[in-house]
């Protein structure tokens, strides 16, 4: 990264006031979601989550990957997306969905073993209620070190999911998680592409409620438990949570939907909600 991407990306933010009508505008002016279907992308993803997860944080071995790409089984049943900056084309940020494949009634998701036995009875009902072949889990969300000490973000307990914080022109800090709201396109528009309809994920406590104040709610979260750190597992139905985004926040639903341009599609089954959001 050229060294002044700090200063360039603090000129395009410099409005305290911004309305919320502004939110696609300005993570537009910035950045774009870029989906990796060709090996040169899929390497980058895989790069990025090396630094990440071998190196900023070292919850894998960085001697199990000789080529410095971080890359596991369930990679092969993937899709893959880049979150990237306009200006100097660099990859600042990477998700998964990791899906069924071909053999759904066969294959486990990472975080289903670990971390549903311990969700309510209602969770676990809407999991084995969905069709496996329409859900995906939400992976491997890495946000590159580096590009987040450039914007004087405050260390996170982790290099996973976390939001990007702008210095504003008074030096202070406004979360406003531009990156976060970047992959949820990027996981919108690949569920879209690949016909999933409910999503799982395994998230920090802080990062779900962030989501929440940008209308982003999972109906189903389970109990803070131990999994790389203090986790809580998550399942929704997708286009249940993107109805509810569109209503309690509509700027939010523009971008993540780009205009309704993407939208997903209704499961193939009834969905029973549960009541409990996110605490």
């Amino acid at each position: 990264m050229n060294s002044g991407f700090t200063h360039q990306l603090k000129a395009e933010i410099t409005n305290n006031n911004l309305p919320q009508t502004d939110v696609s505008s300005i993570f537009n002016s910035v950045f774009n979601v870029q989906l990796a279907t060709s090996p040169e992308t899929i390497n980058e993803v895989f790069e990025l989550r090396y630094q990440v997860y071998c190196i900023d944080r070292p919850f894998e071995d960085p001697n199990c990957f000789a080529d410095k790409r971080e890359h596991d089984d369930y990679d092969p049943r993937s899709t893959h997306a880049l979150i990237r900056h306009k200006m100097t084309g660099d990859s600042v940020a990477a998700v998964r969905l990791v899906m069924a494949g071909e053999n759904p009634e066969q294959a486990d998701f990472p975080m289903e073993g670990p971390c549903f036995h311990r969700m309510d009875q209602a969770a676990q009902e809407a999991l084995a209620e969905a069709p496996r072949q329409q859900i995906a889990e939400i992976s491997r969300m890495a946000v590159s070190r580096e590009f987040r000490r450039r914007l004087t973000e405050e260390k996170s307990v982790s290099g996973i999911s976390a939001p990007a914080y702008y210095s504003d022109s008074e030096n202070g800090k406004r979360a406003m998680p531009y990156i976060s709201l970047g992959l949820f396109c990027a996981i919108l528009q690949m569920s879209v592409k690949h016909g999933i309809t409910h999503w799982m994920a395994v998230m920090e406590p802080a990062q779900l409620r962030l989501l929440k104040r940008f209308g982003v709610e999972f109906d189903h979260v389970g109990p803070v438990m131990e999994y790389h750190g203090s986790r809580r597992p998550a399942f929704t139905e997708a286009a249940s949570l993107i109805e509810g985004m569109r209503s309690r926040r509509p700027d939010v639903w523009s971008l993540v939907t780009d205009g309704g341009r993407y939208l997903p599609a209704k499961p193939d089954t009834d969905y029973k909600l549960n009541a409990r959001q996110v605490a």
